[in-house]
């Protein structure tokens, strides 16, 4: 592999994300997918089954080091009275080896669950929420 090319490949040592406007230092990893939902369409006389898309979902999941409730608390009042906040999330991933940077962000996002109460002994702490969103926009994309 070329030497250029290889110093190229991105780190995620440099990716960020910030949860409405705060950015969260304890990620860990970050992971958000868009699916694609298609519909099946039978076309008279042929054989074959097509797919004609229809929408999309966008599913993900952060695991952050457990340093504080940071999480809970976003969710805690909502989740009691019924009545969650929009949520926003933009990431950032931007290695200064590379060509660029990856920004994204993510609207209308809800966060599925978050452990009230987890620990185990001597293992560091860690939180893993799952997430939902409605919408994305890509702030930056390294072409």
């Amino acid at each position: 592999m070329d030497t250029v090319v290889h110093n190229k490949i991105i780190r995620g040592n440099f990716g960020k994300s910030w949860l409405d406007g705060q950015l969260l230092s304890e990620v860990k990893s970050f992971e958000a997918k868009l699916t694609l939902v298609y519909e099946e369409v039978n076309i008279q006389g042929e054989g074959g089954t097509y797919q004609r898309l229809v929408g999309f979902s966008i599913a993900g999941t952060v695991v952050m080091h457990k340093i504080d409730s940071k999480i809970q608390a976003k969710i805690a009042t909502g989740a009691k009275t019924l009545q969650i906040l929009d949520i926003k999330i933009v990431t950032a991933l931007d290695d200064p080896d590379s060509n660029g940077a990856e920004r994204v962000e993510l609207l209308g996002v809800t966060l599925d669950e978050v452990a009230l109460a987890q620990f185990e002994n001597k293992k560091i702490g860690e939180v893993s929420v799952p997430f939902k969103a409605a919408d994305y926009n890509f702030l930056d994309m390294i072409i």
